[in-house]
């Protein structure tokens, strides 16, 4: 049985989460109204007003994905089409944990392995009934609200996307299952991009998601490289 705990304002909810984990050894959900502090990857703010959905939550697993956040993808991705039929069709995955509805952030994903626990922590944001002000529309944020018309409960959307992970869990037995699936919705497919790879910065066409969650882009020489990590820069076409 999961705990849920909510929280109207926090620093950061994974640094609550692990506050709790030492005092709980069951899953848990920590969400909050509003962070002071989100983070998002490479440590880079992740601007968290009220009204968003910001959580963390734990998923029990024997072994390390390398593309584990792009299963997370795939099931929120999932999740929200299911309930809202405006995004059918324009919701797409960025590689490697971004959520974009017509070319727009719709919300993003952090998640880490503790080998010792076999645990995953992950940590989603999305931008559901919050204002998108001049600071978060620069990111060229969106949100569900102005998507949709009217507001969505966060508690019951935070609940069916930790559903929507422990339900597919079979598929993280067949990677190429999700993987396909984010190859189908995959944001920027066929674009020529700057993107970081290592701390250089290299022009390349996006070509697809491999079996091992890289990204595979063809340079300007006509080669293919497989990108682990970085990051997608800038569009160029």
């Amino acid at each position: 049985m999961r705990n849920y705990f909510y929280y109207d304002i926090l620093d950061n909810t994974m640094r609550e989460y692990k506050f709790l984990k030492e005092l709980c050894e069951e899953p848990l959900c920590v969400r909050a109204g509003a962070q002071n502090e989100g983070l998002g990857r490479a440590n880079h703010i992740w601007l968290s007003p009220s009204g968003g959905l910001w959580f963390t939550f734990d998923y029990e697993n024997n072994r390390s994905l390398p593309s584990f956040a792009l299963y997370l993808g795939f099931c929120i991705h999932q999740c929200l089409q299911s309930l809202f039929e405006p995004l059918q069709g324009k919701l797409q995955i960025k590689w490697t944990n971004d959520i974009i509805f017509s070319n727009r952030k719709l919300g993003g994903i952090l998640c880490n392995y503790q080998p010792a626990k076999r645990t995953y922590i992950a940590g989603i944001g999305l931008n559901t009934n919050n204002e998108i002000d001049a600071e978060l529309g620069k990111f060229g944020a969106i949100s569900l609200k102005d998507i949709l018309g009217f507001e969505v409960s966060n508690d019951e959307l935070c609940r069916l996307i930790i559903k929507s992970v422990e339900d597919n869990c079979r598929f993280m037995e067949n990677k190429k299952t999700y993987i396909d699936y984010c190859n189908a919705h995959l944001f920027g497919k066929g674009r020529f991009a700057l993107l970081e790879m290592g701390g250089i910065n290299i022009e390349a066409e996006i070509i697809e998601i491999d079996n091992n969650g890289a990204l595979s882009i063809r340079n300007e020489k006509g080669e293919l490289i497989a990108m682990h990590t970085g990051s997608i820069l800038q569009f160029l076409d």
